[in-house]
């Protein structure tokens, strides 16, 4: 199996596996209705489990859905792997934010639970593209209101004449052509210079305004991570792999700190795919993580505690949805893990965002004991994706880096 399709489908199974338990903070219950493999529960089954207190915070999300669903991390990544399908592997920040916009967004595919980062993202992307055109609609040529009006009508709605195998001028001679034929019977050579100047305003106001990120400054939690496995797939041997990891991250979190700890996240997993071995994985971490105090301590917090269970390790770095807290135990696992299975299993019980976990923990597992192999991802697990064969579709256009 390719290296793309191997992080991938570890990523995916291990998200479908944990949402039966996905934000359940009791792992007492999880222990007890899930036994020894809890992977794939369906959520009808664990839904009157979920209890609030002040010391759990156990939030079922997920109604309506069946095992082999994704959670909203999961769909976050099918989103980035349509966007990059639809780019030939070529990660567009323009091209993700549309499939972002038109899965999550009104109107849209997705029902369910909503995040903080995709909420936000969502209502900067509009804010965005208002604040864009109100500012190329104040562009003062000699244009009355109603002409712009309709022009706006014409041009505005997501520029639908541009076409990306051509060139930008070339494009804007198409929606010149749009333009005159908006003007009046009698032909105005004058009013048509005007309204093709406001329409080209237009266009590069609102072109420039798209390169500005629309991620939540403010949050450092897992939808940060959940784009990476096919990014460092793709991109691991480029030279700006960094600098894409980072345009991957801030789509939705626009934040240092996201971007920071997603950085190792991203080095362990191009490691584990070169090189298959934990040791090396950790070695990379802990570069990556060079000059960084708090996560330089939390590797070693983490590494300090190999003798304590994962459950256990689990609540000293806490469960809940921030990076801080998953990097540590997604370095524990990986360095206890026996199997792909061993370590899926091991982040489901420790509840809480397991689900915001198991992404990046599936993708490294997967890149490090490999698919339908003994200790590996199962394929059968492959075949309970309910998304299965669109998920395929979607890896068969993407090269392998």
């Amino acid at each position: 199996m390719r290296v793309i399709d191997t992080v991938c489908y570890g990523a995916l199974v291990a998200d479908a596996a944990a949402m039966g338990f996905h934000w359940m903070y009791d792992q007492e219950k999880i222990r007890r209705l899930g036994g020894d493999a809890p992977e794939f529960f369906d959520p009808s089954a664990s839904a009157g489990a979920y209890t609030r207190s002040a010391e759990l915070e156990s939030t079922f999300v997920h109604h309506g859905k069946k095992p082999g669903d994704l959670t909203q991390y999961g769909e976050q990544m099918r989103v980035i792997l349509k966007a990059l399908a639809n780019t030939g592997g070529k990660l567009d920040q323009a091209e993700y934010e549309k499939q972002f916009k038109s899965f999550f967004g009104p109107g849209g595919e997705w029902v369910g639970y909503i995040d903080r980062p995709t909420g936000r993202v969502l209502f900067n992307l509009e804010k965005r593209n208002r604040d864009a055109y109100a500012q190329a609609r104040s562009f003062d040529n000699g244009l009355t209101e109603g002409e712009k009006d309709v022009l706006d009508d014409e041009v505005r709605v997501c520029f639908k004449f541009y076409d990306d195998t051509k060139s930008v001028e070339e494009n804007l001679e198409v929606m010149d052509g749009w333009v005159l034929r908006k003007s009046d019977f009698k032909r105005d050579p004058e009013k048509d210079r005007q309204k093709i100047e406001y329409c080209r305003n237009m266009f590069h106001t609102v072109r420039n305004a798209e390169k500005a990120f629309c991620g939540d400054i403010g949050d450092d939690q897992f939808p940060a991570i959940a784009k990476l496995p096919p990014v460092v797939a793709l991109y691991r041997n480029a030279d700006d792999f960094d600098a894409q990891v980072e345009v991957a991250v801030r789509v939705t979190n626009h934040n240092d700190k996201a971007v920071a700890y997603a950085l190792v996240y991203a080095d362990m997993l191009r490691a584990a795919i070169a090189h298959r071995d934990k040791d090396a994985v950790l070695a990379a971490a802990r570069n990556r993580a060079a000059g960084n105090a708090e996560i330089t301590e939390l590797i070693e917090a983490a590494l300090a505690r190999l003798d304590r269970s994962n459950t256990e390790v689990g609540k000293f770095f806490g469960p809940s949805c921030h990076l801080p807290y998953g990097l540590p135990q997604t370095i524990h696992r990986l360095m206890t893990a026996e199997s792909y299975v061993h370590g899926v299993r091991m982040n489901i019980a420790v509840g809480g965002d397991n689900a915001g976990r198991s992404i990046m923990d599936g993708a490294i597992l997967a890149a490090l004991f490999g698919v339908g192999t003994g200790n590996g991802l199962p394929t059968d697990w492959i075949a309970r994706l309910s998304r299965g064969e669109e998920i395929a579709a979607l890896l068969a256009q993407l090269p392998d880096g």
